[in-house]
């Protein structure tokens, strides 16, 4: 169904760059695929993929499916080169876009074309000046000159292994109405204010590190905004990797702008390890690390989950400039990127080949439908992956598909990793089991032959030890101890799995996964 779309969407994209949405529910419609929300589930798994671009949740973009993305990307590209945006430093107006765009492919989607331009984090409106319009990276290099209160200031710093450029783009459209005066902003710096405290935040190529310094009252309410929408930006980028950097607050360091800095990891590592104290490095002097931390952390930085305080932070009452604050209506109905929401991950634990294999790749199908992310062995693992500490992150999810057999029941990857699921906790919540006939667990001899199975495995492995000396056994003893850990939680894990309805696969495949999906969707609100 979903590959018939697809191809029907790549054919027209051979004479067409877009269709309306109407013309995409035909072409589903025609498929059998006739719910709404399955509609989108698929153009967000496309959009995904990068085959489409469709945000049908934005009011203005929602109206067409773009089948050539390379289309809606040059469009916008001709507008940031043209040389009369470049000169005014990425000021531009809705009309001076028009005339850019008056080539007949662009007829009538100009205004589509410019929201593609907001969602892409590539502009915003200068608020107060209607369809004017900045595009950050375009922005002169000099900075303006501003006063700064340099006394007692919050600092904080994250220096990346490889820092990508855009987030100080990204994060300078996130945050625009926030810009002091709507005048403090150039090309490698921007200066936010709630109204009662000032956030400069800059980015240093040479160093691959953003600084961030905020001086006021109430600094670290502002800071911990700031940062929570530099988090969310870091989460989208995949394999990002950086150092969250705090600096010292001992007397000589504390109104130096240059102070000794601390890896926030590390200070977290010494509080996990009951040690309270730690030395600066400049002047020696101990320090307190929870006072480090709470010096500059309103809450953990890792902590990303919304919260009344977070919303609080940007509709401040004492907003002494008035400036166009959100109220806390608009902020808390914003479009997702306004909200972190966690990645909506499920693990699949199953044995390679035969039916068990073909069932998972189904299930795999169906989840990347509705843009939930399976992660498998096989496409998550990686060359050189390690396989164990792989399978202790499946162990630790929040929800498993596990695709019972009887290759699973007798294979020890595979029991390992489902002990690991029983082993932390809320077990009959987290698993969602399916039983392929060969698993023969419902009948209690037929669930004895498996520990029969694993009592013959452990006598066959025992009595080959016996025949190595003792010095040749490293790394063997952890495989007879997991046979006799599989052997003993066996009885008892099978018990559990029997009396649970996992329905069976036929009727999964026939019902395209429906109730597996609403109970893992269930489960993934909770």
């Amino acid at each position: 169904m979903w590959v018939r779309i697809r191809a029907a969407l790549e054919n027209y994209a051979a004479t067409r760059n877009y269709i309306t949405l109407n013309e995409y529910r035909d072409l589903c419609y025609s498929s059998q695929l006739i719910a709404p929300n399955r509609q989108n589930s698929l153009s967000n798994y496309l959009h995904d993929l990068g085959v489409i671009l469709h945000f049908h949740e934005d009011p203005i973009l929602k109206r067409y499916v773009i089948l050539k993305p390379e289309w809606g990307t040059a469009a916008v590209y001709d507008a940031l080169d043209t040389k009369e945006i470049r000169e005014n430093f990425g000021r531009f107006t809705h009309e001076q876009l028009n005339a850019i765009w008056s080539k007949d492919e662009y007829t009538n989607m100009q205004d589509e074309l410019l929201q593609l331009m907001k969602n892409f984090k590539l502009c915003y409106e200068i608020p107060g000046r209607s369809n004017h319009y900045i595009a950050p990276q375009l922005l002169s290099p000099e900075q303006p000159e501003h006063d700064w209160d340099y006394t007692s200031n919050l600092i904080l710093r994250y220096r990346y292994d490889f820092m990508p450029k855009g987030i100080l783009t990204r994060l300078i459209v996130e945050l625009h109405q926030f810009i002091k005066d709507q005048i403090l902003v150039w090309k490698t710096g921007v200066v936010f204010t709630n109204g009662t405290a000032h956030a400069e935040v800059t980015e240093h190529y040479p160093k691959n590190e953003i600084h961030i310094r905020v001086s006021g009252t109430n600094q670290k309410r502002w800071l911990s905004a700031i940062t929570h929408e530099l988090e969310k930006i870091h989460r989208s980028y995949e394999r990002l990797k950086y150092k969250t950097l705090i600096p010292c607050n001992c007397k000589p360091c504390k109104d130096s702008q240059t102070p000794y800095d601390y890896p926030y990891q590390r200070l977290q590592k010494f509080l996990g390890d009951g040690q309270y104290q730690i030395q600066c490095q400049e002047s020696y002097i101990m320090v307190d690390v929870r006072r480090l931390l709470d010096d500059i952390l309103y809450r953990h930085l890792d902590d990303l989950q919304p919260s009344k305080q977070w919303l609080d932070m940007f509709t401040t009452s004492d907003n002494q400039q008035g400036l166009p604050l959100q109220p806390k209506e608009i902020i808390r109905n914003q479009t997702p990127t306004q909200v972190y929401q966690p990645p909506k991950e499920v693990f699949i634990s199953y044995a390679w080949g035969g039916d068990s294999e073909n069932i998972t790749n189904k299930v795999d199908e169906a989840f990347k439908a509705i843009s939930i992310n399976l992660t498998r062995d096989k496409r998550d693992l990686g060359f050189k992956g390690r396989i164990k500490e792989f399978m202790q992150q499946i162990g630790e999810g929040k929800a498993v598909i596990v695709i019972i057999s009887d290759k699973y029941l007798k294979s020890e990857n595979c029991m390992f990793e489902l002990i690991q699921i029983f082993q932390n906790d809320e077990f009959t919540d987290r698993i969602f089991p399916i039983v392929l006939d060969d698993a023969k667990i419902y009948k209690p001899r037929e669930r004895l032959k498996y520990v029969q199975h694993w009592e013959a495995e452990i006598e066959a492995f025992e009595n080959d030890l016996k025949t190595v000396s003792a010095a040749n056994l490293d790394g063997f003893r952890e495989d007879i101890d997991l046979y006799h850990e599989i052997r003993g939680f066996l009885p008892h894990l099978t018990n559990i799995l029997k009396d649970m309805n996992t329905l069976t696969p036929k009727i999964h495949t026939d019902s395209e996964f429906a109730d597996l999906i609403k109970a893992i969707e269930k489960r993934l609100e909770s």
